[in-house]
């Protein structure tokens, strides 16, 4: 009998073994159910439709929200910096060193009156004059009115000189002077930037230089104003630069004209530059 063997293609070095063979040359093999996606690719050809309605919808959105953001804000409570702190006399013959030894704070409450010595919680003092983790003495320390309780009765003073460490986030002692109403009290009101991320300036490659961090204010009134907020949305990269002055910031100070920039100052001061 004869057994003849047919004959088997070349098999290439290195080729898959599951590959089928192709009828013809250049043609592409179907994916097989072990190379099938395991997702479906409908969602890659979505057609939406813009219905008029929804277009209108859409385009008036904004003016609504804003709105609805405008009525939030001015729900909300009015803002006041002033701070009620309590403390203790200070006792007869104790000098401060040995109060600061026992946690407390040494202070003077003078002005307008009998000078009165106060001691306060030493932590709860430095909370409210460091209001970063490692920043400096801050700005509102000095700008802010503190209603002091120590017995049966109340002083209403700002801080005037204060005796901090250098280096670490330390009081030894502070010094108050008593607000009057109808007298005037000179207070450096800090101030702050707002919109820096939305300032065209900022975004074209300019800086925005805050020229006074605080701003020295006299106060008549019951209250002191709050920190300044200071807008720099609006700046751009302009020559020779751009810039918001005192008279841009008039309408932050109480309608009732109880407060008033010092007399040192000019309208024309800059506060922001952008250049």
């Amino acid at each position: 009998m004869f057994s003849c063997a047919l004959p088997t293609a070349p098999r290439c070095v290195g080729a898959l073994p599951w590959r089928r063979a192709l009828p013809w040359p250049g043609a592409r093999a179907a994916p097989l159910a072990e190379e099938r996606r395991a997702f479906s690719s409908k969602g890659y050809n979505i057609t939406r439709i813009r219905y008029p309605w929804k277009v209108e919808m859409l385009h008036y959105s904004w003016n609504f929200l804003k709105q609805e953001m405008i009525n939030h804000f001015q729900e909300q409570p009015q803002r006041d910096s002033t701070v009620h702190i309590r403390g203790e006399a200070w006792p007869r013959f104790t000098m401060k060193e040995e109060l600061l030894e026992k946690g407390s704070l040494p202070a003077l409450v003078g002005g307008w009156g009998p000078a009165r010595r106060v001691v306060f919680n030493k932590a709860e003092m430095e909370r409210i004059a460091f209001d970063e983790p490692d920043g400096h003495l801050s700005n509102l320390f000095k700008g802010r009115l503190f209603r002091i309780h120590v017995g049966k009765w109340i002083e209403e003073c700002v801080v005037e000189d204060v005796s901090v460490h250098p280096v670490e986030q330390e009081l030894y002692f502070v010094r108050f002077r008593r607000h009057v109403p109808g007298k005037i009290t000179t207070v450096p009101i800090p101030v702050s930037i707002s919109g820096l991320w939305g300032c065209p300036g900022y975004r074209s490659g300019g800086h925005v230089d805050l020229a006074m961090p605080t701003i020295e204010c006299e106060c008549v009134g019951e209250r002191i104003p709050p920190p300044f907020i200071v807008d720099v949305t609006q700046l751009r990269l302009e020559s020779p630069y751009s810039k918001i002055t005192l008279e841009d910031l008039r309408h932050q100070l109480p309608e009732d004209g109880t407060t008033r920039f010092a007399r040192h100052y000019s309208l024309d001061t800059e506060v922001v530059m952008c250049y």
